[in-house]
């Protein structure tokens, strides 16, 4: 234990009374990550997918000959079946995308009188995180639009009816956590890379490695000083770049409406970040392992980004429905999986969904395989031919 302080103390001291290492590990990760969530969160529009020619899927219930043309004009056709049980299937097939919008005038509709007070209401049921739902709504919003409420209401009832049947927080949510997961560890994983390559990968390169090992410490003390050192790096890497993700989080909220983080208190963020933490560790120690079975710095950081892409590109495909969809099927397994379950965990915190119950398996498991990628770290330099080959 000793020996393995004593590297750890040398290489941390050189790292420490570097200043252009010092902004590296404490400064960069934070303005990466703050950065771009500000940015995001300022450039956050809805994205308009607006194609005139596709028809809608939809159906009108009970519609005057005189408004026919605007719904011919979208493609919509008249419900098969008016029942109460009917329009509440077709209501649920709104919400989950399999039908565009839903037009319900009432069996007495009528043409009032301007500034008459009993006004007939017409209900459109839409779902805006569905592109072609929130085109047709908005096209019939804004042919009823010069009528009422002078002659007639559109979604009047509100307080029986919610006529956007989309849950636009969760998928809010889910394009979030298809991002920021992605923005965090790349962040911290930039710092890391460079400094374990030159640690054991540079060593190597420059002949200082061989030097260390005729010295009378046992390889695999040396091989866990390394270690050690470029794992406190990343810890300390990780609390700058979760700083800069906490302080983004209620502003990006802020900027898509979503009300549900206001709700989060000390504990949730103090599992997020746990899950960061113990993720960077297991992505630190495969970085370990590629400067070590590597001869230079440069087949070193060839090698780490693949770590990344591995864990990364899921996080993006899992805002689409498909790869979402997939996702699922795991169920609690997601949170067995070292680095991915620490990305499913903060896709929860995201979306609002999570149970803070995960974070000790988690945590758990992460630690576990940082563990055992080090105890390979050590393998590795007990064998001399790896070791020694540049």
């Amino acid at each position: 234990m000793r020996d393995i302080m004593t590297v750890a103390k040398k290489e941390l001291r050189a790292f420490f009374t570097d200043k252009v290492l010092l902004i590296q590990i404490f400064i960069l990760p934070f303005l990466i990550v703050f950065g771009y969530c500000s940015l995001f969160s300022v450039l956050a529009e809805p994205i308009n997918t607006e194609n005139k020619d596709e028809k809608t899927n939809g159906y009108y219930v009970n519609s005057p000959e005189y408004f026919l043309v605007a719904f011919e004009t979208l493609g919509m056709e008249e419900a098969p079946k008016t029942d109460e049980e009917t329009l509440e299937k077709y209501k649920t097939q709104v919400k989950n995308k399999e039908l565009d919008i839903l037009v319900v005038f009432p069996e007495d509709f009528k043409i009032s009188e301007p500034g008459a007070e009993d006004l007939s209401n017409i209900e459109i049921f839409y779902n805006s995180s569905n592109s072609k739902s929130y085109m047709a709504f908005t096209f019939l919003d804004d042919v009823f639009e010069a009528l009422q409420p002078k002659i007639f209401t559109v979604n009047n009832v509100v307080q029986t009816e919610d006529y956007n049947m989309a849950d636009v927080d969760s998928e809010i949510g889910k394009m979030l956590g298809g991002i920021i997961p992605t923005i965090v560890f790349m962040a911290v994983y930039m710092v890391c890379m460079n400094l374990a390559a030159n640690s054991i990968a540079g060593d190597k390169e420059h002949g200082f490695l061989n030097t260390l090992l005729v010295t009378p410490i046992k390889r695999r003390d040396l091989a866990a000083g390394k270690s050690l050192t470029i794992l406190v790096v990343s810890i300390l890497s990780s609390m700058s770049a979760f700083l800069g993700m906490a302080l983004s989080l209620k502003k990006i909220a802020k900027s898509f409406g979503l009300d549900g983080f206001t709700n989060y208190g000390p504990s949730a963020y103090i599992a997020l970040f746990l899950s960061v933490v113990t993720a960077i560790l297991v992505l630190s120690s495969l970085l370990l392992i590629a400067s070590t079975i590597s001869k230079d710095v440069k087949q070193a950081t060839t090698i780490a980004p693949i770590f990344l892409f591995l864990f990364m590109i899921p996080s993006l495909l899992s805002s689409t429905d498909g790869f979402s969809n997939l996702i699922n099927r795991f169920g609690s397994k997601n949170y067995f999986i070292p680095v991915w379950n620490s990305i499913k965990f903060m896709q929860d915190i995201m979306s609002m969904k999570f149970s803070i119950n995960y974070i000790v398996p988690i945590c758990f498991i992460n630690i576990l395989f940082a563990t055992i990628f080090v105890i390979i770290v050590g393998k590795l330099f007990e064998n001399e031919k790896i070791v020694n080959n540049g």
